[in-house]
């Protein structure tokens, strides 16, 4: 029977993943472990990408693969080894893999994309499917790719020679825990009465002399800058119209205000906690207001009527906008983070004030939880499917919040390209420089990939067709402009460039790129995966020529 360590102490798994646990908690490593990943081509992009996703401990992951290993595929894949050769592909990139984290459940499928579609549909079908992400490294058919249903998010992974990009596609997706730099929000401008009372009581003889039944130098140095501003905001107001500094100007002047408050006759010539203050002027005394990215969750339909699937997203943010607009609850102000800032203070009052925050955070959690009790029973769905602590998180993050419907791939990829593609494709190619400018490498590829749906190869594999194919390709960058609404000529530009650049790879993949394009796709896909910080939207190119990478929402 294994021991279980005492309380308090790190266990081993813990300790094996302490620094990702450091980024993305517990809540992340939990959907890290759940998700099983689908990769379709094992090739070195592809290997690259899982191996950043097993190495942090994603739970399960399918190589779907029918190639035999040649020695080529030596040079540019790392797992692979001399014993593979002449094996499957799938099966040996799958146990080399594997080795790398024993909590990982690896498996193979030595088949390809379309003979699967084909004959084991089930394998992709919502409704039965045991893959949570897919992973789909080039080459690959046009064709099949439209075939993958798109309510499982999918990554679309192009390595050509210098040459990359890879694709988010996925249904709407929410973040709650967008790791912003702060989640500090004190309210000085609009404190509740507990918060006020406390304030008052502490600061009682703050401006009076020892002498005179004031304070100590020593309380005087520990009185929270909290407390501090708060005491003199009031006295601000009394000379000023009841107003509070909101100008630049008037801050400056806030902050000379209270400087000149400040006990210099002590050692070190000044108080650190009357510095702390001066120095939160510009960052906490502000009105309460809505971040663009909520106000755009608040305008939104689903918000405004969550949908009957009991989305837990939509149904807290519909009960946070409650909170917000009800005159009984917020009033106009947001639920409170209950974040609490380091600062100097006693350690018994740096604790009672940070306990007057948590309650106020418990409470305002408290009364959006019964929202969100009252809209689950109106949408008659399990009320115990919305956990308290859930809606805690969600009110610490709730002026932080991110949704990105991403654009589905038959926007992009089907022969008659969506209106808002054409559009997004048109901008990029008039506003960057025909000399450097990525959206050249995109029209490229797509060429590239137009050149393959039509012979079910890349184009250069044989050294004598180089030429017509690199005509080909060319011709269809061309045909890909015109069919997005560009007439210009690709001549001149740096897409006649790539597609030699394209053409010359032959299909073929370098190992540095590989790599280097591998830990970019897991490092967007962890955030998919964990629901956690904001991922791109949606395409991302990198020459590796140039060093230079670009993000396209395309």
């Amino acid at each position: 029977m294994a021991s279980i360590p005492p309380s308090g102490v790190p266990s081993s798994k813990e300790k094996k993943y302490d620094r990702q646990l450091r980024l993305w908690g517990a809540n992340g490593q939990n959907r890290l472990e759940a998700a099983h990943i689908a990769l379709v081509g094992a090739t070195s992009t592809g290997c690259e990408i899982l191996k950043n996703l097993v190495l942090p401990c994603v739970g399960e992951f399918t190589i779907i693969d029918d190639k035999t290993v040649e020695e080529s595929d030596l040079g540019t894949n790392f797992f692979l080894d001399e014993a593979s050769i002449g094996k499957s592909r799938a099966e040996r990139t799958m146990a080399l893999l594997a080795e790398l984290n024993p909590d990982v459940k690896g498996n193979f499928i030595n088949n390809n994309l379309h003979e699967l579609l084909e004959t084991q549909p089930e394998l992709f079908d919502p409704s039965t499917t045991k893959f949570t992400h897919i992973v789909v490294v080039s080459p690959f058919l046009t064709s099949d790719l439209l075939r993958l249903p798109q309510s499982i998010p999918l990554c679309l992974v192009y390595s050509v020679g210098f040459v990359t990009s890879f694709r988010l596609a996925l249904p709407t997706h929410c973040i709650v825990e967008t790791h912003p730099d702060s989640l500090v929000d004190l309210r000085l401008l609009s404190p509740w009465p507990e918060l006020l009372e406390y304030a008052t009581k502490q600061s009682a003889g703050l401006d009076a002399p020892e002498s005179e039944g004031g304070m100590s130098d020593h309380q005087h140095g520990h009185v929270p800058y909290v407390v501090l501003l708060l005491k003199y905001l009031e006295d601000w107001k009394q000379t000023h119209n009841g107003s509070h500094p909101i100008s630049y100007k008037e801050k400056n002047e806030f902050k000379a205000f209270i400087q000149s408050h400040m006990r210099t006759n002590v050692p070190g010539g000044s108080e650190e906690n009357y510095e702390e203050a001066v120095a939160a002027v510009l960052k906490h005394i502000r009105e309460p207001e809505l971040s663009s990215a909520t106000k755009a969750i608040f305008a939104d339909a689903r918000c405004a009527e969550p949908p009957a699937n009991g989305d837990s997203f939509w149904i807290t943010a519909n009960a946070v906008s409650q909170f917000y607009s009800s005159p009984s609850q917020g009033a106009g102000v947001l639920p409170l983070s209950g974040s609490f800032p380091d600062m100097k203070a006693e350690s018994s009052v740096y604790v009672e004030l940070q306990n007057l925050y948590r309650a106020r955070a418990q409470r305002d959690a408290s009364l959006v939880f019964a929202n969100v009790q009252a809209t689950l029973d109106r949408l008659s769905l399990p009320t115990d499917s919305i956990t308290l602590d859930d809606v805690t998180n969600f009110c610490k993050h709730a002026n932080f919040l991110k949704h990105i419907d991403y654009c589905p791939l038959s926007d992009a990829f089907s022969e008659k390209p969506a209106e808002g593609f054409k559009d997004a494709v048109k901008a990029a190619w008039e506003n960057w420089d025909a000399e450097d400018g990525l959206v050249y490498d995109y029209v490229a590829l797509r060429g590239w990939q137009m050149f393959l749906d039509t012979h079910g190869k890349p184009p250069g594999v044989e050294d004598d067709s180089v030429e017509n194919d690199r005509d080909e390709v060319s011709s269809n960058a061309q045909a890909f402009l015109k069919s997005v609404g560009i007439e210009d000529t690709i001549s001149g530009t740096r897409t006649e460039k790539v597609v030699k650049e394209l053409v010359r790879a032959g299909g073929g993949e370098l190992h540095v790129i590989a790599a280097l394009v591998g830990g970019i796709a897991a490092q967007e896909l962890v955030k998919i995966i964990t629901k956690q910080y904001i991922p791109v939207n949606n395409t991302v190119m990198f020459d590796g020529g140039s060093s230079r990478s670009a993000v396209f929402q395309f």
